[in-house]
């Protein structure tokens, strides 16, 4: 596995460009610069929107895989529009359809390499064969808009920034790089950059730019030594808090754990099929969505249109029109509740907040509102305990980046919410994560230090003390009772690390000629965890370890793990040699 000091474009390296990889829940794209000119930005690839005319920038984080024959995929608008076509030729036995599936890893508890995930049919595949090719698709389109520029750039001589979460676990990262490494990424050339972290990056770099070329303090204190700061990125899955706080050489270090939770704009979509399955009922919008995939694709579509423009719309009527699928759940509701849609509308609790027009649904800006609600108080309330876990740093000011942090609606709540606080938002929210991760491969040391998340630990059998050990995990081996199962601590939660940070434990074999070891990593909420099975550890993956030229002699294996970075690393030296070996993760 890399660390930082790997991945950092210094002189002696073959990197000329930085490419960063934007995977969001809803949408996702890239962005890149060369060595020679990091500060150029190019994020203007055009993604060919169709008829939804949404923002270029990103296409829709979606991908159809062909059963037969996995080579032959489609991502983002292009498999939406495939997808359609298949429909229409009833080929849809023979592909899947995943969308918005990265919520998976924030989730679901069991992130494993073999986990499987289901698609729009109820078709599945291992998790990280959909990842992997939703990965590649974004790396060839970056590759090919690379050379449409007539660069010529080897892959070794690129280093790849894949963006994520920063509330994400340790086992959803590695989940992610191993996909990317699927994708074709080779793990030496790959970096991860943490979300809010990025877009903080981002955000100092233009308005220290700003000061550069005017001469002056033209932007906000948090350029300053020692201020401190929130950013919260608030994206279609997740909303994501980190504070930071300014130091020397234009680095920062956190005062507390990212905190967050899923409360992105999806949630909001949430809320709005919420009202539409009160309407129809669950069986035809499922049907939609299994039957008629592109006319469900135009329901989410246009309460995406709608959902942009509510909060900044001027005009002063009460109502707001949005398109809507018309035709087919006019032919669901007469096959499922042997009425019309019109009459189902009219039967309904909200009769009086929704009207019919042609294809087209006026709404109540109200009722619209509403919806954001209870994702707005969430939000609220997970800043507010940030600002309690940050004391006594006095934040000023919050950095709102991300998709859904354009809102009108999330930026007035936030406002009014915290009066006292300098609300600062990037003229290009959506794309100031992306845009940071590039300049965080060039830099990837910007942030000095970080805080755990959980303690960390390794599965021991000590010698057995009935002082403090269970009878029931008394076991003989070798004529010696020990303890199995037992949770040795070597991190603790919530430990302020600097970048580079080590914990060193060691190991040896147990058998003569042994060519490996196998090390079992946990991870739990509690220090005082006293095993491994116990509520809130579980086990994060396996570290193996190749032991050159095995001998009948015990071998002993000195095993470091460094803190502070984006991600845990591991290396291993076997005692003996000269030779430091980098451990992978087997997620188990």
């Amino acid at each position: 596995m890399a660390t930082a000091d790997d991945l950092s474009t210094t002189s002696g390296d073959s990197t000329l460009m930085v490419v960063a990889l934007d995977f969001g829940t809803t949408y996702s794209g890239y962005a890149f610069s060369f060595r020679k000119n990091p500060d150029r930005i190019s994020a203007n690839q055009q993604w060919d929107s169709g008829k939804y005319q949404l923002n270029s920038y990103k296409t829709p984080t979606c991908v159809v895989i062909s059963k037969d024959n996995p080579e032959e995929f489609y991502f983002g608008y292009d498999a939406e529009n495939e997808y359609a076509e298949i429909q229409t030729d009833n080929e849809t036995d023979n592909y899947f359809f995943f969308d918005r599936f990265k919520m998976q890893l924030h989730l679901r508890k069991d992130v494993s390499e073999g986990m499987m995930i289901h698609d729009i049919r109820g078709g599945k595949l291992p998790a990280i064969d959909v990842f992997s090719t939703a990965i590649r698709a974004l790396k060839d389109h970056a590759l090919k808009h690379v050379e449409k520029g007539g660069n010529h750039i080897k892959l070794e001589e690129i280093k790849w920034v894949l963006t994520v979460p920063a509330i994400w676990t340790d086992k959803a990262k590695t989940f992610m790089r191993l996909s990317a490494e699927k994708a074709g990424i080779s793990g030496d050339r790959l970096g991860i950059a943490l979300e809010p972290e990025a877009a903080s990056i981002y955000c100092q770099h233009i308005y220290r730019k700003m000061d550069d070329e005017l001469g002056a303090i033209t932007g906000p204190v948090i350029v300053k030594q020692g201020a401190s700061y929130l950013v919260v990125d608030i994206g279609g899955g997740t909303l994501d808090i980190t504070a930071h706080q300014k130091e020397i050489h234009n680095k920062v270090r956190e005062l507390c754990k990212p905190s967050g939770a899923a409360y992105g704009g999806t949630a909001v979509d949430r809320a709005f099929m919420e009202i539409f399955e009160k309407i129809v009922g669950p069986t035809v919008i499922e049907t939609l969505k299994k039957e008629y995939t592109s006319n469900y694709f135009d329901l989410v579509r246009g309460f995406e249109m709608l959902k942009r423009k509510i909060g900044n719309q001027k005009s002063s009527r009460p109502k707001i029109n949005f398109q809507i699928p018309f035709a087919a759940l006019d032919t669901l509701c007469k096959r499922f509740k042997e009425k019309s849609f019109p009459q189902t509308l009219v039967d309904s609790e909200y009769k009086d907040s929704l009207t019919l027009v042609s294809d087209k649904l006026q709404m109540d800006k109200e009722l619209v509102k509403d919806l954001f609600k209870n994702t707005t108080n969430h939000i609220i309330e997970e800043i507010k305990m940030t600002l309690r876990e940050a004391e006594p740093a006095d934040v000023t000011h919050f950095l709102l980046v991300g998709g859904f942090s354009e809102s009108d609606i999330v930026q007035n709540a936030i406002k009014g919410a915290f009066p006292d606080k300098e609300i600062i938002i990037p003229d290009d929210p959506t794309l100031a994560v992306v845009r940071g991760a590039v300049l965080f491969g060039h830099t990837p040391d910007f942030v000095s230090s970080r805080f755990t998340r959980y303690a960390y630990g390794r599965r021991i059998r000590p010698k057995f003390d009935e002082s403090k050990h269970d009878k029931k995990r008394s076991v003989k081996t070798n004529g010696l009772f020990r303890c199995k199962d037992v949770f040795d601590l070597f991190m603790k939660k919530d430990t302020f690390c600097s970048v580079g940070t080590v914990c060193k434990c060691q190991y040896h074999t147990f058998e003569e000629m042994q060519k490996k070891i196998t090390i079992a990593v946990y991870v739990s909420d509690h220090d005082d965890t006293k095993y491994v099975d116990d509520e809130g550890c579980e086990k994060l993956g396996e570290l193996v370890v190749d032991i050159p030229n095995p001998t009948r002699e015990r071998r002993l294996v000195d095993v470091e793990y460094h803190f502070g970075g984006t991600e845990l690393t591991v290396t291993a030296r076997v005692i003996g040699t000269q030779d430091v070996l980098k451990a992978g993760f087997q997620l188990i």
